[in-house]
């Protein structure tokens, strides 16, 4: 059985304090002349403060450190009136260390009165190696015959493609760094690098995925154009970037998801879903208008990257991924840039226009 308890003091100037820090400023908790009216006849505790208790047990004891949150669950059984010292206690109840549910107490330290009970679900978040700086940094604008673009230059799969080019790899990210070009709206792009040819671009840049319903987004004006016109409206500058500047040859690569494939649409990110799914078609589209002044473009499909915006992703779920691949395991970052960096050594005219799935055969 794992277990796990702490002691607090909680005063008066408790109630002050986290009603600075939380906005809520309600009478009952904060006025004394007021709660004296009451039946408690003190300030009483928020009852967040009981969340935030929960919150430490988990962070710091329960599992600890690498703890991630799913869900916390509270039923305040009786009102905490400060001053008191509490004993807040927690018990695996089901899963494992690694993954499960706590059942938490929280109990007056002089009488042993139950004040909270609640539960929460964890999983422990992964370090990934793929989040750690690059043993080499970026290689700065130098003289090269080919260069190659790679925008989203400082996230998982943007860093592994400038790692494995070398001085080929001119990395583009709107972070500000020493070791990449930094372009705040990537439509600005031509604008800011130098008067270069270009041997290629790979488009690794995408924004975070959204996490609401459609039919729950307040603004969708803004919304869509974050996650869905934006993207494509990038994608066309960097076609045109390259069209003007582009070698012979000189393919232009977006880098696609299986979550916009049928199947396994992200119903719970469906404007990532949505704007990843218009790849294809742009793909095919744009492959038609670079070949005019000599360019290809081509798509790369990838399932679950084990780094990025998955490198949080909870133990469960990653056992999930996993088991949705034949061969039991997720693409790291620079696998992912092994392949690409691959494709580039093909230089045919017959690739471009092609959707290239490096899946591994991944189960929808």
């Amino acid at each position: 059985m794992v277990e796990a308890r702490f002691e607090v003091e909680v005063t008066e100037d408790t109630c002050r304090e986290f009603a600075a820090l939380s906005g809520d400023y309600n009478p009952l908790h904060v006025d004394p002349v007021l709660a004296a009216t009451t039946e408690f006849g003190r300030p009483v505790l928020h009852g967040a403060y009981s969340a935030a208790l929960i919150s430490r047990l988990a962070g710091m004891h329960l599992p600890g450190e690498r703890c991630l949150l799913h869900g916390l669950r509270l039923r305040f059984v009786r009102p905490v009136v400060p001053p008191a010292r509490l004993i807040v206690s927690g018990r695996l109840a089901s899963g494992t260390p690694e993954s499960g549910r706590v059942d938490v107490t929280i109990l007056d330290a002089a009488d042993g009165t139950l004040r909270v009970s609640g539960s929460y679900d964890f999983d422990l978040h992964n370090v990934s190696a793929s989040l750690a700086p690059s043993a080499r940094p970026l290689p700065a604008v130098v003289d090269r015959d080919r260069p190659i673009l790679v925008t989203g230059a400082l996230g998982a799969i943007g860093r592994a493609l400038c790692d494995r080019l070398g001085r080929e790899a001119v990395g583009i990210a709107r972070r500000t760094s020493d070791t990449v070009i930094t372009v705040e709206r990537i439509e600005d792009i031509a604008s800011a690098l130098p008067s270069f040819p270009i041997g290629g671009i790979l488009h690794a840049a995408w924004p975070a995925p959204d996490n609401r319903r459609l039919v729950d987004v307040e603004d969708p004006a803004a919304t869509v154009e974050h996650h869905v016109a934006g993207p494509l409206r990038q994608i066309m500058a960097l076609a045109r970037l390259l069209a003007e500047r582009g070698l012979e040859g000189a393919p232009l690569v977006l880098i696609g998801s299986t979550f916009a494939s049928p199947g396994r649409h992200a119903f719970r990110m469906p404007l990532y879903s949505a704007a990843k799914s218009l790849l294809p078609t742009l793909v095919k589209t744009l492959a038609l208008e670079l070949a005019a002044s000599r360019q290809r473009c081509f798509g790369v499909v990838f399932d679950v990257v084990d780094g990025g915006m998955n490198a949080a992703m909870a133990a469960r779920t990653r056992l999930g991924h996993e088991d949705r691949s034949p061969f039991g395991t997720l693409i790291s970052p620079d696998a992912a840039a092994g392949q690409i960096e691959w494709l580039l050594g093909n230089s045919s005219t017959f690739l471009s226009g092609a959707m290239i799935d490096l899946s591994g055969g991944a189960l929808p």
